[in-house]
């Protein structure tokens, strides 16, 4: 799998030595498009509205219960193709008003990739 690699400070694109659009594979184009995934608004994708996290409906400014932005975090990630299952682990930092944590991804291929959610 290949995905356009996205800078990871400013999450935009990158241009490789020969001026193309860099790209990631493998095990990184997963991670990337999991946390992609996540990053979605729910309504933002143009062409399936349906899909994304609901940020501003049910997250900002509320208070969740833990065991549903987990549910929400693996639906999200397991949209992703590759992705065969998704273990959140993630907690509140109340001291700071964050979320915090790892997405725990298992590939259908059995490998295990784990991406930090902050």
């Amino acid at each position: 799998m290949n995905t356009m690699f996205l800078n990871p400070d400013t999450w935009d694109l990158v241009v490789d030595v020969d001026g193309n659009i860099a790209m990631a594979s493998d095990s990184y184009a997963i991670a990337q498009d999991v946390a992609s995934a996540c990053r979605l608004w729910k309504g933002e994708a143009r062409y399936d509205t349906t899909r994304g996290m609901p940020y501003e409906q049910s997250i900002l400014g509320q208070m969740p219960p833990m065991s549903m932005l987990n549910r929400w975090f693996e639906n999200e990630a397991e949209t992703v193709p590759e992705v065969g299952s998704v273990l959140p682990v993630l907690y509140l930092d109340r001291q700071h008003s964050t979320l915090a944590g790892q997405l725990q991804i298992t590939r259908d291929n059995g490998e295990e990739i784990s991406i930090s959610v902050v």
